[in-house]
């Protein structure tokens, strides 16, 4: 009998499963998808590499070129002002008075000068009067290898006087002119022509952010070189004429493009358009360059890809004995808990003892999450119905003093007995919907409480205050928090109702679909002063605004928006505008729920 047992589990362990096996398949698996995963990874990593840097020198041309354009634009204007309110520039073209010509162009000369800096882009102004033909440089000599010969000047007195000849157009955006060095901009105020310009070969800042091995170029949209600096020449281009040399500048637009230049090699090409004309900024930066930012970066890649190598074969070697069990045990659990569901079982993914073990504290620890976060979820309604209820009970006592002051003034006089009598009805009636516990109404029950708490006005100020209500009965049913409408009602008549002066109150209500949603819309207007846009702003985002409340005003306005965020969440809206031919609208925008009597509660949007 014993030797049929021992024959028995013999069996059973010949046709059970091996784990050792099993690792060895799956661990030759995992590194088939390693090596794959590591090469798209890789591929990925170089991919973003690429599109990381070219952002990172297009951007920098970008702040380059908004930098010159921003220089470039209030030193134009500044002249331009000049034109327009210095009485020596406008007295040169009128006064036929010699020295007093003389003593005007000296001063105007003198202010010019005054503009030029050592560290401007610009490297000159000038001023032209044509009837006069007298042209009025004043321009920085200290460029090193440039003096009073400067050339610009003359060939700029030369060309304005050629093209205002020939009438052609030459005022607008900055343009190319002398074969490339120079960037010129012309402006007409009156019968004066004014402008400045810019030498290409001591721009300065171009080469700062490129680096020194970087070529710097200004071309056109087909790709043709307007501009190269004296970097092409330095590296060795090999062409006859840059003619000869067209660069893909509206691809290198939107992508890093690789060309290669005679006698320099394979260069990246970046461009952009600039914005003060319509010449590109294009940048040749060597591979090595462009990619020298993320050197350190490629570094770390190679570490985690040896890291990799060696995980794997340490992996295998411990996995055999300790941790292929464990592993599969902890990725069925991750996965649960990655899915969200801590409420059901984790079954073990196998037989083996230490998965068993390793399942059952885990469905321990999945249990007490579990009962925690109901506990966390009770202590957050709590603190939400203390909070509602406090601002509830902001609202009541402001209301009860507004309302005894009413019947106190009525009850002065003995001969409007009924009338006080009446009134204590009502109030009686008010007292018991305001001081309730209930936080949700029928929307049909605020209207009813808002048309007394108007009749209760009207007490207080006769022949003052008109009421006009349009309600859409399909919403009657909307259930709505208490007192949504009479604490609106309440602030406009504080703030707006004068004694003996005519005030209207308007309300609407009626249901709107959006996004196959419907929702209740309220709007409340009154036919005060309105609110200034300093105020509109402040009260359009209220509840970021509490000081809004300091001086006793607006705190019904700022209750009524929390209590909506409270309630609603982000799904409910409170909008403040002023009304054509009234004053304050506050429009209230919600979810439609039809009120029940057991459904008394709303959950807010933020805990669903």
């Amino acid at each position: 009998m014993k030797n049929r047992v021992i024959s028995e589990k013999d069996r059973k362990m010949e046709h059970s499963p091996s784990l050792l096996r099993r690792f060895n398949v799956r661990f030759i698996w995992a590194m088939i998808v390693f090596t794959g995963l590591l090469m798209a990874v890789a591929v990925s990593f170089f991919l973003d590499l690429t599109e990381s840097s070219y952002k990172t020198v297009q951007d920098s041309l970008k702040f380059y070129d908004n930098r010159l354009n921003v220089e470039m634009d209030s030193h134009i204007l500044s002249l331009m002002g000049n034109c327009s309110s210095d009485p020596d520039i406008i007295n040169i073209l009128s006064t036929k008075d010699k020295n007093e010509e003389v003593g005007c162009i000296a001063r105007v000369q003198k202010q010019l000068s005054s503009q030029v800096s050592t560290r401007s882009l610009i490297r000159g102004f000038y001023l032209y009067y044509p009837k006069k033909r007298l042209f009025l440089p004043a321009y920085n000599t200290s460029v090193e290898g440039y003096s009073a010969g400067y050339p610009f000047p003359g060939f700029i007195r030369e060309y304005l006087g050629e093209h205002i000849k020939e009438g052609t157009a030459i005022t607008g955006k900055w343009f190319l002119a002398n074969e490339g060095a120079c960037i010129l901009r012309v402006f007409r105020y009156g019968s004066i022509y004014g402008g400045a310009w810019i030498d290409l070969d001591n721009l300065p800042g171009f080469a700062d952010f490129s680096g020194a091995e970087a070529v710097q170029l200004i071309t056109d949209e087909t790709g043709h070189i307007l501009y190269a600096s004296d970097s092409l020449k330095e590296e060795g281009y090999a062409g006859k004429n840059l003619d000869d040399l067209v660069i893909p500048v509206k691809k290198s637009l939107t992508e890093p493009v690789s060309v290669r230049i005679p006698g320099i090699g394979t260069r990246v090409v970046v461009s952009i358009k600039q914005s003060f004309s319509d010449y590109y900024f294009t940048i040749l930066l060597p591979h090595k360059q462009f990619f020298r930012t993320f050197h350190t970066l490629i570094g770390l890649l190679i570490v985690l890809i040896l890291w990799g190598i060696l995980f794997f074969i340490s992996y295998n070697r411990m996995g055999r004995s300790i941790i292929a069990i464990p592993t599969e045990s902890l990725m069925a659990v991750t996965k649960t808990i990655h899915n969200g569901d801590i409420e059901s079982k984790v079954e073990p993914p196998n037989e083996y003892e230490e998965t068993a073990q390793i399942i059952d504290a885990f469905n321990k620890l999945l249990s007490e999450i579990s009962e925690l976060r109901i506990s966390v979820y009770e202590e957050q309604l709590q603190a939400r119905e203390f909070e509602l209820k406090a601002l509830k009970n902001q609202v009541a006592p402001h209301f009860l003093i507004n309302c005894l002051n009413t019947v106190f003034m009525s009850a002065q006089d003995q001969s409007q007995l009924e009338v006080t009598n009446k009134i204590v009805l009502t109030l009686s009636d008010h007292l018991r919907y305001t001081l309730s516990d209930r936080d949700i109404v029928p929307l049909s029950e605020e209207l009813d409480y808002l048309a007394n708490y108007i009749l209760l006005t009207q007490y207080r100020f006769p022949g003052t205050l008109s009421y006009e209500t349009e309600i859409d009965p399909s919403v009657l049913d909307a259930q709505v928090f208490a007192l949504i409408l009479l604490t609106l009602t309440e602030n406009s008549v504080k703030t707006g109702l004068i004694m003996g002066e005519p005030f209207l109150i308007r309300v609407k209500a009626f249901k709107e679909e959006a996004g196959g949603e419907e929702y209740v819309v309220l709007t409340h207007t009154d036919s005060g002063t309105g609110l200034s846009d300093e105020k509109l702003e402040k009260y359009n985002h209220i509840l970021e605004h509490p000081e809004v409340t300091e001086k006793g005003t607006g705190i019904g306005l700022y209750n009524t928006a929390m209590r909506l965020r409270l309630l609603l969440g982000a799904k409910a809206t409170l909008d403040f505008a002023n009304e054509e031919g009234m004053g304050l609208r506050v429009t209230i925008r919600f979810p439609y729920m039809k009120y029940t009597e057991k459904g008394e509660n709303y959950e807010s949007s933020d805990n669903r």
